[in-house]
């Protein structure tokens, strides 16, 4: 198992990052900001539609380990075990991509240890699941390990609304993918909510590989841009490179990097600031 990286555990600045990245296993990168600072972000004050979850979360913070793009690295994911012993998080995130097509059974595998390591679990596919991931998800929801894949959750006085998968990708050939027409109405009907949580990410924010393409949904940027009441938090994940975090319109937007690539993040909620450390195994 690896050790944390201490350049990389420092608290990240928004900015903007690019890197190297394709979403389908492959790649290296680097996250942009000032290191060595501890640093809270200010999260959007807009009164919240749920009051009384409101006044909930103000008195209480929540600590939440986020990863994904795994594509069966089990090292990598020995290494996220072990962090979440150290971290001890309320909730852990998994973005999806738990491996390369198959096998189906490794998934429930990392549900089942999963749920041992947090109280609270959320898990949605990636393009590069098997669509029967969704079954496996269902069968292992209990114990607080929850598929939120079209779907709501609450945690800690926040609402969390999910979607997996991906749009059509370059390759088009993985077996979880859709056209971007359409792709965000099923995260629309959910909506508002405090914490997106996205496989894929927006179009222009946390999207770009080092060719330049881009692999964000229009349909996802159009629906956020749509929205009065928008998130204080997206989190997504995919394109590999583009690891680490920007802040536009009273949103912060994070990308943990790829678990593959030895990279994940821990997000400390608490009121309306935001603290997040990114971690990378030695």
């Amino acid at each position: 198992m690896g050790n944390e990286d201490e350049h990389d555990d420092q608290p990240q600045e928004p900015g903007g990052q690019g890197g190297n990245g394709n979403g389908n296993g492959q790649g290296n990168g680097n996250g942009n900001g000032r290191k060595g600072e501890p640093l809270e972000v200010e999260l959007s004050r807009q009164p919240s539609y749920l009051a009384d979850m409101h006044a909930l979360r103000r008195n209480r913070s929540l600590r939440m380990l986020v990863g994904g793009d795994l594509h069966n690295h089990q090292r990598a994911m020995r290494w996220f075990y072990k962090l979440a012993e150290q971290q001890q998080p309320d909730l852990i995130v998994f973005l999806g991509d738990f491996v390369n097509g198959e096998p189906l059974e490794y998934i429930r595998e990392i549900c089942a240890s999963l749920r041992t390591l947090a109280s609270h679990v959320f898990v949605i596919p990636g393009n590069h699941d098997p669509r029967q991931s969704l079954i496996t998800f269902e069968e292992e929801s209990y114990d607080g390990l929850k598929s939120i894949h079209k779907s709501n959750a609450f945690v800690g006085g926040y609402s969390f609304a999910g979607l997996g998968t991906s749009i059509t990708t370059p390759s088009g050939s993985s077996p979880f993918e859709f056209p971007d027409e359409g792709f965000a109405d099923a995260l629309a009907s959910m909506l508002p909510a405090d914490i997106w949580v996205l496989h894929n990410p927006l179009e222009g924010i946390l999207d770009k590989l080092a060719d330049g393409r881009r692999l964000g949904s229009r349909s996802l940027r159009q629906l956020y841009d749509e929205q009065h009441d928008k998130p204080m938090l997206v989190i997504s994940g995919h394109v590999h490179d583009a690891h680490g975090m920007e802040q536009q319109g009273g949103t912060v937007f994070v990308n943990p990097g790829a678990l593959v690539d030895g990279r994940a993040a821990m997000l400390t909620l608490g009121g309306d600031s935001l603290e997040v450390k990114f971690k990378a195994m030695g």
